[in-house]
């Protein structure tokens, strides 16, 4: 197996990434990325995350998402929880439906 270099990136800022994968109804699947890809995207990116790729199963059942941020954990939680908690998100998700059935959230090491 070929080692693994000691940082994956020339830039030295240390990066947080969450990945994020929601189990969908399929029926709404194209909604849902029109949605995520229109609105919320848009707005983290104003915030300073970076949509690194966003991933749907061939069945539309399950979009999977990697969202970084140029931080140590600790901050990426804090901007994040400034994100969950903001008037801008409210708004963009005032009345819309429930695409999203599950999340699961979890932070992650790029091997490659």
């Amino acid at each position: 197996m070929t080692e693994l270099p000691e940082t994956i990136s020339a830039d030295s800022t240390e990066r947080t990434t969450f990945m994020r994968r929601y189990t969908l109804d399929p029926a709404l699947a194209d909604e849902f990325v029109e949605f995520l890809t229109k609105k919320v995207i848009p707005a983290r990116e104003e915030r300073g995350f970076t949509i690194e790729s966003i991933w749907l199963d061939t069945d539309k059942s399950q979009l999977t998402w990697f969202v970084s941020r140029p931080s140590n954990t600790e901050e990426f939680l804090a901007a994040e929880r400034d994100w969950e908690e903001s008037d801008q998100r409210a708004e963009i998700f005032a009345g819309v439906p429930d695409w999203v059935t599950h999340k699961d959230v979890r932070e992650v090491t790029r091997l490659r």
